[in-house]
């Protein structure tokens, strides 16, 4: 029986080990991660489907993964399982010229807006477009996923920090390299850097399209989820601090305050920071190998998807499966011998 190790159990790790057990039901599959839902960084993050900061990624890829994920949350978001989704509508807007996404096709009604829908928010606006879309709560749907990794026979082994990718490789036949901002040192890839994110959940029922400031000056989103109202936020690079900045807090409040007064009324519930984990050249989803104790291991990369973790993760982890199958063919012969 092959062992196979992700490494990482954020929304890319179980998506990968889901994905995986799905593919290949006899392997023997392990993940190991420091953190587990509702610790990881997508717990916190508002789930707005919506490709961000994922640059340096070829539009093609960003459009075939985002493309998977948009499936998968159409199918919750019809079915009867509680698993986070909702389907807003609403509009982004900006004070300079906004590019068409390449992605644009896949939501729905995506079209821009005309003079008189973006200046509506002021007259220093200069474009927007509106569409309608899916956001999907982690700290929801992740325990699910989770549950039906372990149901598949899949082990977690959480609270493990690791040191290198070749400690999880010493008892593993294939690595799944799932772990984020983790990748810096684990791998090592210099590359990837932290973008830090603060938001703020506010209770305000009343609010249920979103409004996204793509300026740089007035940066702001409000997105509604399923209990509360996500407010944010920051886009800091290579910034570590996890705890709390009041001066961004003040910002937040302001920028959205501005766009929406009614939010001055509502309770804030709660403040979170994440790490995006960002990477120069864009997301890596590949086959490598490594040497472990004279032993080649393969591993399969899943790790650099910026902003855009929750909306690439189901697409993203159905490429992994897949290469993993290669991979495993290749070196240990047809599933049907394992």
């Amino acid at each position: 029986m092959v062992r196979v190790v992700v490494v990482g159990g954020g929304v890319n790790g179980v998506g990968s080990a889901l994905a995986i057990l799905h593919r290949l039901p006899e392997c023997d599959l392990t993940i190991i991660t420091q953190d587990l839902t509702p610790n990881t960084t997508g717990d916190g993050a508002a789930g707005f489907w919506g490709p961000y900061l994922s640059f340096g990624t070829p539009p093609a890829k960003i459009i075939q993964w985002s493309q998977e994920t948009w499936k998968l949350f159409s199918k919750w978001y019809k079915s009867d399982q509680p698993m986070g989704v909702s389907l807003v509508y609403g509009e982004s807007i900006c004070r300079d010229p906004l590019p068409l996404e390449p992605w644009r096709h896949l939501p729905l009604a995506y079209r821009q807006l005309n003079y008189h829908e973006y200046t509506k928010h002021g007259p220093e606006y200069r474009s927007g477009y509106s569409f309608g879309s899916f956001t999907a709560e982690a700290s929801k749907f992740l325990p699910v996923l989770l549950e039906e990794v372990k149901a598949l026979g899949g082990q977690v082994e959480v609270g493990r920090r690791l040191n290198s990718l070749k400690e999880a490789a010493v008892n593993a036949d294939l690595v799944v390299n799932c772990s984020g901002l983790g990748a810096r040192h684990l791998v090592p890839d210099p590359d990837v850097y932290p973008c830090r994110g603060q938001v703020m959940r506010v209770r305000a029922p009343w609010i249920t399209n979103y409004l996204c400031d793509e300026s740089e000056e007035s940066f702001a989103y409000i997105l509604p989820n399923t209990d509360t109202v996500v407010l944010g936020g920051t886009h800091q690079d290579n910034d570590w601090r996890l705890e709390v900045d009041p001066h961004d807090s003040e910002a937040i409040w302001r920028n959205c305050t501005a766009h929406i007064p009614s939010l001055k009324s509502a309770e804030v519930v709660k403040e979170w920071v994440g790490l995006r984990p960002c990477r120069k050249n864009g997301v890596r989803l590949e086959a490598d190998e490594l040497l472990c104790n004279s032993r080649t291991v393969p591993v399969v990369h899943n790790y650099g998807h910026g902003g855009s973790g929750i909306s690439l993760f189901w697409g993203c982890s159905q490429e992994v499966a897949t290469i993993t199958q290669q991979l495993i063919h290749k070196h240990y012969g047809p599933p049907s011998k394992l």
